[in-house]
């Protein structure tokens, strides 16, 4: 039976931290468990541990969308990839300040690997949205380029657990940072029902759930 961890007090998050830290993480969290976060707005949202990559790094998802609705791009393309995309100063500059500082402190950076105009950067980031093989696995369907820095979550294998809210609007389409391989105007998303959608324009704004690793 899988327990919700409502962490509270910085001493049960820094045991749970060294733990991680020391290969034990899976003793005191597993995929499953939700770690609640109090916010700057003073609202709180849980985080669902989604795995293990390696031995000393857990990596968590929001369990649903924040708010704010917001676009990958001012305009209807994916030219820049996510690492230069409006999509990723959102995350870092508009979302990431809301999260308590302890948490900001603890957060492993993510190192992220993506060809733009045949060119391959590697960059890596605190705060970051999935990737579709985050959520679907190795591509299946052409839709996005190999990610090999990534690889799928034990929480996403299924339909149901892809499936995110917004506030106010109920189940809601959102965002993966993977470019859609098929069209220069648009990311992969994550549609209602939990399938894979790659037809959403760049500019349109849909919800924003990333994840952070620690």
């Amino acid at each position: 039976m899988n327990i919700t961890r409502r962490v509270t007090e910085a001493v049960d998050f820094e045991y749970m931290k060294a733990a991680i830290d020391a290969g034990n993480g899976p003793e005191f969290v597993r995929p499953f468990d939700e770690l609640i976060i109090p916010l700057e707005t003073g609202k709180s949202i849980p985080a669902v541990c989604g795995g293990y990559v390696g031995d000393r790094r857990a990596r968590f998802v929001l369990k649903d969308c924040l708010p704010e609705l917001h676009v990958m791009n001012k305009r209807p393309t994916n030219a820049g990839g996510y690492l230069n995309s409006e999509g990723r100063r959102h995350v870092l500059e508009d979302i990431l300040p809301l999260f308590p500082a302890w948490l900001r402190d603890a957060m492993k950076p993510r190192n992220m690997v993506e060809t733009i105009d045949g060119e391959e950067h590697t960059y890596a980031d605190t705060l970051w949205i999935p990737s579709a093989t985050d959520i679907f696995g190795p591509s299946e369907s052409g839709f996005w380029a190999e990610e090999p820095d990534s690889e799928q979550l034990e929480i996403f294998k299924t339909e149901r657990g892809r499936v995110k809210e917004v506030e106010g609007y109920g189940t809601y389409p959102w965002w993966l940072r993977s470019p859609f391989a098929g069209d220069s105007d648009a990311f992969v998303t994550v549609y209602t029902g939990g399938t894979v959608y790659a037809y959403y324009a760049a500019y349109f704004s849909l919800g924003f759930a990333p994840g952070f690793d620690l």
